[in-house]
């Protein structure tokens, strides 16, 4: 890479060029040392002209020449302000990819030229260090201890990013089979029995004679008359005894000889012995050091012989899998950045990185997914910290993602020729590639995810800039005033009656009054109920994104004050 600092000179200087050559009216004097200009940019032996700040006089020798008058043409002014802003286009993109280029240390342009052979299947195929337990669990349901004819629930409980989502998964995946119906459904914070149902129905098939204004739970027991169900609640983080009594009543009842199973995964042992049916928890421990070594191998290699070709790479590999303690997930982002540069240097500098002091425990792996985030190109940074806005274990479509990026207005291109839906496709492919996002194949097409963890960091890498308001943490929310992106995500159950719509509504309307709207560049809604913050459109007036996602899907009348947001891209 040519030396920066030369480089924005040279580009610096024909900006200058461009600027003067006959952009604005500009007066030579005698010595040539220097051309006076009329923009509040350029500098004349040190002082500094504004546009209203126009010299009247210009010492010629020992003769003072009056500078003539200039009438202003707004119209003319304005087309020429215009030509040379696309005269600097080219050239802002020079300056702006060398900038990017030395912040980045060149991993922009290392990236891009030794990028690694990947391949298309991102969704692991193989289990690591996890068949014996996967085949006892198939085992026991299939004609074992949790083979009854009763429901029977299976609790999996493990740390965040010990596995317990691709562990399921794989059992999934051997069970169907086994089963008339199968059903994943990810619960996440919000355990709540109707919409819950609605998802399980949804996923099961239409019989014949349903009832009319039946409810969901009513047609779901319907539609499992003498059929078995596999269902997989996956992360579990609260109980409630009524909820999750709501929930399972259709699915006590069976008509054939076997009852119907539902696994749970969760992060807490106390829901795992409130929710089983098998009077204990399957606990899914951590990777042997083997184990997490194999799948660091794949993820670093892929499908080529590991170490073959940088036998160098092998002791300091065998370091940062040390570091990794055992979590698929942090051994999945790490492998994926060390892949990108396959350099003595590079892996050293991994492997000595302050972020592993701030691991605060052993089940601590958000320094690893911190440093694989470091080492990120600047652009993939800001698309994925971004995705903070968003609820936990939100499904992407990727035309959301391409729309919320281009509102966002932080898509570029050292390809001019790339239309600007191409480059945020490329992204999305890299983000996914790196680990950031799990790509979910469903029938309606794929569909992005980020885990958990990393919804937390992309929560703290934005936290200058985004804000996110839930209905649960409304009351305590700090507001910074920098804040410039922001979500609002309601939680209908919190607001379920008069009392609790009134108290939140109220808190929501002080926050209004704190947050300095009029500089928001995002606003995300999720739920219904925020009529308050809607009296604030006219003041949007700096809005690029606006994303309303009404629970019901009904139809909205948007006040007419929106349709002045003349920033507004999506």
């Amino acid at each position: 890479m040519p030396n920066v600092v030369s480089c924005a000179r040279t580009a610096a200087q024909t900006i200058g060029k461009h600027f003067s050559c006959n952009s604005f009216p500009s007066v030579h004097d005698d010595d040539a040392d220097t051309v006076i200009v009329a923009s509040s940019h350029m500098t004349r032996r040190g002082r500094r002209f504004l546009c209203s700040a126009w010299p009247s006089k210009v010492q010629q020798g020992n003769h003072v020449r009056q500078t003539p008058k200039l009438e202003f043409d707004r119209v003319v002014m304005s087309t020429k302000i215009l030509e040379i802003i696309e005269q600097l286009k080219p050239l802002s993109a020079m300056v702006s990819t060398i900038l990017n280029l030395e912040l980045l240390g060149s991993t922009r342009a290392q990236d891009i030229t030794n990028r690694p052979k990947t391949t298309p299947n991102i969704i692991e195929p193989k289990l690591y260090g996890r068949d014996e337990l996967k085949n006892n669990i198939i085992d026991g349901i299939t004609h074992g201890k949790y083979c009854t004819n009763k429901l029977t629930v299976v609790p999996l409980v493990g740390p965040g990013g010990i596995g317990k989502t691709t562990l399921t998964q794989h059992i999934f995946r051997e069970l169907e089979g086994s089963f008339q119906v199968s059903v994943r459904i990810c619960v996440s914070l919000d355990f709540n029995a109707d919409r819950l149902a609605e998802e399980i129905m949804k996923k099961i098939p239409k019989v014949n004679d349903e009832k009319d204004n039946s409810t969901n739970q009513e047609v779901i027991a319907q539609r499992l008359e003498s059929k078995r169900l596999l269902l997989v609640l996956d992360d579990v983080w609260t109980y409630h005894g009524d909820e999750w009594k709501k929930l399972l009543a259709p699915l006590s009842q069976t008509g054939g000889e076997k009852g119907n199973v539902v696994i749970v995964t969760t992060r807490i042992p106390k829901v795992a012995s409130m929710v089983t049916t098998i009077n204990s928890s399957i606990d899914v421990e951590r990777l042997t050091h083997e184990h997490t070594m194999s799948f660091f191998e794949v993820c670093v290699f892929g499908d080529q012989q590991p170490w073959k070709d940088h036998l160098e790479l092998h002791d300091v590999g065998n370091k940062i899998v040390k570091k990794l303690k055992g979590f698929p997930l942090a051994a999945k982002t790490v492998g994926r950045l060390l892949r990108n540069q396959l350099t003595l240097d590079h892996w050293t500098r991994v492997a000595e990185s302050r972020e592993w002091e701030l691991q605060t425990n052993d089940d601590d792996i958000m320094p690893a997914l911190k440093l694989s985030y470091d080492y990120l190109p600047f652009h993939l940074q800001q698309c994925f910290s971004y995705c903070g806005l968003f609820p936990e274990d939100y499904e992407f479509g990727s035309k959301e993602l391409v729309h919320f990026w281009i509102g966002l207005g932080i898509l570029g291109s050292l390809d001019q020729a790339k239309r600007t839906e191409d480059v945020a496709l490329c992204y999305l492919n890299d983000l996914v590639n790196h680990g950031f996002l799990r790509k979910n194949e469903k029938e309606n097409g794929p569909r992005y995810v980020i885990h958990d963890l990393l919804h937390n960091l992309a929560v703290t890498v934005s936290s200058y800039e985004c804000l996110s308001i839930y209905s649960s943490n409304v009351r305590t929310i700090q507001i910074p005033a920098s804040v410039r992106h922001l979500s609002i995500i309601v939680d209908n159950a919190d607001v379920k009656d008069i009392t609790t719509f009134k108290e939140y509504n109220s808190y929501l309307s002080a926050i209004r009054k704190r947050l300095k709207v009029q500089n928001l560049h995002t606003l995300v809604l999720f739920g219904e109920c925020h009529g308050n913050f809607a009296k604030t459109f006219r003041e949007l007036v700096h809005l690029r994104y606006l994303r309303i996602k009404s629970v019901r899907n009904k139809d909205m009348c948007l006040p007419s004050a929106l349709f002045r947001s003349y920033h507004l891209e999506t």
